[in-house]
């Protein structure tokens, strides 16, 4: 059911109260204030042939190879929430600041590290942002995966939370990866690099065990004098759900949407899977599953896409 807060219920109510403590026109019976905000809890898991998929269980069936991989990590931020309310316009979700979101930012770590698979070592987990909103009526939600330009690029080491994981760090740009997934796939990835500089080409092969995706800004530089920084490419993958009731759903990563067009089992080009190279053919299918223009960093949708879903909780 979507948070409603009745003007009539309000006014009945608070009559019923005076009525009862004797109290009408010009009483002084003291009646408890009615909240003008509610809490929102939006709640995140990860998605794979229709089940919830976690670390420490192989997952089936991804990608143009249908490939069965490990998942290795699994980690997002999210900034600029929004619940739609039910004339579609946008309203603001006030984060409560805690050890994993400030006022603007949260993120969401769906990895516990236990096992090798896992990463080897222990994370503690976080799938929930919290919040306030005013009161009323909401049927979906709106929000962005990154971090605000105005918070990425600083040192990790002395950032505040969330922005102080270094698994989440990314150095040469002194950013943020704004999402990492990351899957070994059963068998390897099949690494093939062509020197075309060589007469005639020559193509060597190795294998790698994990095919990475990491999103985050692109064309970074820093001015000499401001050290400030600036990018061509923004990367910041919008999502909008018109249809979304956080009292009744979560939202899902959904990992065969996120791959589809994608073969993890073989690398052509740059870092071994999308590490958001505009011109690593791995990162076409990821991008455009992003709805994300990878020449440009733009996004190419007004937030539909369908790699995150809501589903009952």
């Amino acid at each position: 059911m979507n948070h409603i807060i009745s003007s009539t219920l309000i006014l009945t109510t608070t009559s019923f109260l005076l009525s009862a403590c004797g109290g009408g026109s010009g009483s002084s019976a003291n009646v408890a204030p009615v909240s003008t905000t509610i809490p929102v809890s939006i709640n995140f898991d990860l998605l794979a042939n229709g089940t919830s998929a976690k670390c420490g269980t192989s997952i089936t069936g991804l990608g143009t190879k249908n490939t069965t991989v490990d998942l290795k990590d699994a980690r997002f931020y999210v900034n600029n929430v929004n619940l739609v309310d039910a004339s579609g316009q946008n309203v603001p979700v006030t984060l409560t600041p805690n050890d994993w979101q400030s006022d603007q930012v949260a993120l969401i770590n769906m990895i516990d590290g236990n096992g090798a698979v896992c990463g080897g070592v222990p994370l503690l987990t976080n799938t929930v942002i919290t919040g306030t909103v005013p009161s009323g009526t909401y049927t979906g939600i709106q929000y962005e995966i990154g971090v605000p330009e105005a918070l990425n690029h600083s040192d990790y080491a002395t950032a505040p939370k969330p922005l102080g994981v270094a698994g989440m760090a990314w150095s040469w740009t002194s950013g943020r990866k704004f999402l990492k997934l990351e899957v070994n796939p059963i068998g390897g990835v099949n690494v093939i690099r062509t020197n075309t500089a060589t007469t005639p080409a020559t193509t060597t092969t190795s294998n790698g065990s994990t095919w990475y995706t990491h999103l985050g800004a692109t064309g970074c530089s820093t001015n000499a004098t401001t050290g400030a920084y600036s990018c061509t490419n923004s990367n910041r993958m919008l999502v909008k759900l018109s249809a979304f009731d956080s009292s009744k759903q979560k939202i899902s990563l959904d990992l065969n949407a996120f791959y589809a067009g994608a073969d993890l089992t073989t690398d052509l080009a740059g870092a071994t899977g999308c590490m958001s190279g505009s011109t690593d053919t791995e990162c076409v299918a990821i991008f455009n599953n992003m709805k994300i223009d990878l020449n440009s960093g733009k996004t190419t949708s007004n937030g539909a896409q369908s790699i995150f879903v809501a589903r009952a909780k």
